[in-house]
């Protein structure tokens, strides 16, 4: 990920209302933000971000071990 993902993705990780839209997908503006999200650089780069930081957490969990 680059830099200016990276900064894509914080954005749209300190985002309110995205950071709604990720809590509550089932509601209508969820849904509007989820489809809104695969058009979105910025989403996309936070699920990337997301899932860095998923895969970081796991390897120290195993390294914990």
């Amino acid at each position: 990920m680059n830099r200016f993902q990276h900064t894509l993705g914080k954005v749209c990780d300190n985002c309110p209302l995205c950071n709604y839209a990720r809590k509550n997908p089932e509601t209508r503006f969820g849904k509007v933000m989820s489809w809104h999200g695969q058009y979105c650089p910025a989403w996309k780069a936070q699920q990337e971000l997301a899932a860095e930081r998923e895969e970081e957490t796991r390897r120290e969990k195993n390294g914990a071990e």
